[in-house]
């Protein structure tokens, strides 16, 4: 069994996520005030590089996403081993 855990700035989320799209969604909720502030101070013609930032592919065991003002995100991979 796979989940994921999220990690922004050295700091985890208090909960695990089950997909990696779950625990994506969890980083655009917790940072959704930054990200539209991003957004409005860029032209519209950047929106797709800041958005290209967040809605990274999976990695196969980490995948590092970043929004602006060095909030620097790990998404972890994590197996239940028995």
């Amino acid at each position: 069994m796979e989940f994921y855990i999220v990690v922004e700035n050295g700091e985890p989320y208090p909960d695990a996520y089950k997909t990696y799209a779950a625990a994506v969604a969890a980083v655009k909720e917790a940072n959704r005030e930054a990200i539209e502030d991003h957004i409005k101070q860029c032209c519209l013609e950047d929106i797709e590089s800041i958005l290209a930032d967040i809605n990274r592919p999976e990695g196969a065991k980490q995948t590092h996403l970043y929004i602006e003002k060095g909030i620097n995100i790990i998404i972890y991979k994590m197996t239940v081993k028995d």
